[in-house]
């Protein structure tokens, strides 16, 4: 069985195909989370203001002092949070598959090795017995009396 050959990326790291197109499926997909959850926050933010507006009761006006329910040091403090939990984990989750990836060639390369082996071990003449004298002989006797 053969192995792609690796790929050196940026970083001067050999990665398979297998590998890349993980590390690419996973960078994709936290991408999308992200911006899934800025934008909902984004939403939640710019909304509050309309269902404050909508009730008829007076509203106070905003002064430099008040934010409002977070402000916006908060929200952006939130989502830089909420971004760093999820490179985090997309990170640790990258560390895991690349060394699941070693672990499983290493295992593969120690089965190729031995494979190498039995089949240079089966290659080799076998060593089969000489007849003993007595069984010589006694063929020698049994043609001896077929043929008379």
């Amino acid at each position: 069985m053969s192995y792609p050959a690796p790929l050196v990326t940026r970083s001067g790291c050999a990665e398979t195909l297998e590998v890349r197109n993980v590390r690419e499926l996973i960078t994709t997909t936290v991408a999308r989370v992200a911006t899934t959850a800025l934008a909902v926050a984004a939403g939640l933010v710019s909304m509050s203001g309309a269902a404050f507006a909508g009730t008829g009761q007076a509203i106070a006006a905003p002064s430099a002092t008040s934010f409002g329910l977070l402000g916006p040091v908060g929200v952006v403090a939130v989502g830089v949070g909420v971004v760093g939990m999820i490179a985090g984990t997309a990170r640790r989750r990258r560390q895991a598959l690349a060394e699941s990836v070693a672990a499983r060639q290493d295992a593969a390369e120690r089965a190729a090795e031995v494979r190498a082996e039995r089949v240079a071990d089966s290659r080799e003449p076998a060593s089969v017995p000489a007849q003993s004298g007595a069984s010589a002989a006694e063929s020698a006797r049994v043609e001896s009396s077929h043929a008379a």
